[in-house]
């Protein structure tokens, strides 16, 4: 289950080490360089860190976005030229962190988590965002471009972005982030539908199985929909710097977002706590309906198997200890004894509405 923070680095390991799993190579990353003024903007692909260092000192904003999972060394060139966290930076290459909010000398940096549902499994995706007096640095575990609506917007000319500070940019890419979880829930929604559907009408051995493993889900989704909406929150505090007020009014209307998407998951949630007392409500009436069945089996046998003792016991006929044993239409009074039995068994279960 997604949610679950791997760390593997050893015990007693130095604040800050950029090691404990697997390297990535560079060229596996998509590193991209945003420079924009209110008159002028410039995107530049495919960027290396050491170009990266001739922007510091421009009078403009610089957003720099790495898609996919950078490599240490990579950070560490970063870290150098931007003067990051050494914290930070281990937040960044150990992924699937809490989201959160720290601030440190001269920088905030922010952690939110963008996950995806395939099947009933919630995967988690982490969101890094550095961020400055002049430049955001974000970071995503995402092979493809979830900010390129916010790169578009910066190209059109008198946008918010171009027009705002560098807090506008953070607002922006934090409100994706958390907008981005409303398809998420529309696909949580349509799944709990197909399991609804599954448990009334065709439920099988697995349908209980994919309900445990959706609520499971939901709950890891729970969890960390509570930490970024705390999160925003936390973004919003007078004392975050480089925050201006102006950008706070955005972004209380981006809080507003996260607690709906977590109003929704926490309904959700009880939805599938629903479905798992539907499902077994309704293997309980099934089994309850073979119970009667077998019953009433019982019932209609009881008195043949009665009957069919009685006669099959080993009396002389010629004794006369059971004279309708000789008689020449004991045979036939016998099946008519069965008849009137199932016949009244059957109108009396039948006037009592059990059958």
């Amino acid at each position: 289950m997604d949610g679950i923070i791997h760390r593997h680095t050893k015990p007693g390991t130095s604040p800050g080490t950029l090691a404990g799993r697997a390297p990535v190579p560079d060229e596996a990353l998509d590193f991209t360089l945003v420079e924009y003024t209110p008159d002028d903007v410039q995107v530049v692909h495919g960027v290396e860190v050491d170009e990266c260092r001739f922007h510091l000192g421009t009078p403009g904003h610089t957003w720099i976005d790495v898609a996919g999972r950078p490599s240490s060394e990579m950070l560490r060139n970063l870290g150098m030229a931007f003067n990051l966290h050494p914290l930070a930076l281990e937040d960044v290459f150990h992924a699937n962190q809490r989201s959160k909010l720290d601030l440190y000398e001269g920088q905030g940096f922010i952690v939110l988590n963008d996950p995806i549902y395939e099947d009933g499994v919630l995967l988690s995706r982490q969101v890094s965002i550095f961020f400055g007096d002049n430049y955001v640095i974000s970071f995503h575990d995402h092979k493809v471009d979830i900010f390129k609506p916010v790169r578009d917007r910066i190209q059109t000319a008198g946008s918010r972005l171009r027009i705002f500070g560098i807090d506008y940019l953070v607002y922006a890419l934090i409100d994706l982030v958390v907008d981005r979880k409303f398809p998420l829930i529309e696909a949580v929604s349509n799944h709990l539908e197909q399991l609804e559907d599954e448990a009334l009408e065709r439920a099988t051995k697995d349908t209980l199985y994919h309900i445990h493993q959706a609520r499971r889900a939901l709950v890891a989704f729970h969890r960390i929909q509570w930490a970024e909406r705390e999160t925003v929150l936390a973004v919003m505090r007078p004392d975050v710097p480089f925050i201006m007020p102006e950008t706070r009014t955005y972004l209380r209307d981006c809080f507003d977002h996260a607690v709906a998407v977590l109003d929704l998951v926490e309904s959700y949630r009880e939805m599938t706590n629903s479905l798992m007392e539907v499902y077994l409500m309704d293997s309980s009436n099934r089994m309850s309906e073979v119970m009667k069945t077998m019953a009433i089996i019982t019932v209609f046998f009881m008195p043949l198997s009665f009957l069919a003792g009685i006669y099959g016991m080993n009396f002389e006929r010629d004794v006369g200890n059971m004279p309708e044993l000789g008689w020449k239409y004991g045979y036939y009074f016998f099946w008519f004894m069965v008849v009137v039995i199932v016949g009244s068994i059957f109108f009396w279960l039948k006037r009592k509405r059990w059958i």
